[in-house]
């Protein structure tokens, strides 16, 4: 039996892309660090104000806010807060998030506090 022709299926050889096996794999977008944030008022210290906050690294400190006011049934604002020691030259941001302030998994504490409002409760 002959050759077949140049060109013939059986010679065709099937070729792979130059860019296969080359891509890197896709990144999650969801942090899969863990932190768990114990919140706490700075003072007066009452463990009834506090509470466990699950989150990630990248957890912004304005979400963490939320939840404390939250917590407060929306009877505070004006918060100031700080990540594992509470002093008035180490108040954060609310647009930073927990990684910024040094925080990268594991266990933290985040102290805030705030300036009642005038209400009726305070006349």
């Amino acid at each position: 039996m002959g050759k077949k022709p140049p060109g013939s299926k059986k010679e065709e050889k099937q070729t792979r892309s130059q860019w296969e096996g080359k891509h890197p794999e896709p990144k999650s977008r969801v942090d899969e660090r863990k932190v768990l944030a114990t919140v706490k008022l700075a003072a007066p210290v009452c463990n009834l104000l506090e509470f466990k906050l699950d989150c990630s690294p990248s957890t912004k400190i304005s979400f963490i806010v939320d939840r404390i006011i939250d917590r407060h049934g929306g009877s505070i604002s004006d918060l100031s807060v700080c990540v594992n020691r509470f002093h008035p030259d180490e108040i954060v941001g609310r647009d930073k998030t927990l990684e910024q302030c040094g925080v990268f998994g594991g266990e933290c504490l985040i102290y805030y506090d705030f300036v009642p409002r005038a209400g009726a409760l305070l006349a």
